[in-house]
């Protein structure tokens, strides 16, 4: 699977426009990332990264 050019684009075009919300729109996970490292859970924290990155692939190349 590809990564849709047309995606891709509208959310370079938004981090652009609005870094502010783009860091606050993944706040949560950065914290719960740290927050499980910190706690002595690195593995737990290297698969909920996966998961994060994996999920976020998922929405740029899926089609309607």
């Amino acid at each position: 699977m590809a990564i849709d050019p047309n995606k891709s684009k509208a959310l370079t075009q938004v981090v652009r426009q609005h870094p502010v919300m783009s860091v606050l729109a993944v706040s949560p996970g950065i914290a719960i990332f740290v927050l499980l490292w910190i706690f002595g859970a690195e593995w737990l924290a290297i698969i909920f990264a996966l998961a994060a990155l994996g999920g976020g692939y998922y929405l740029l190349t899926r089609q309607k």
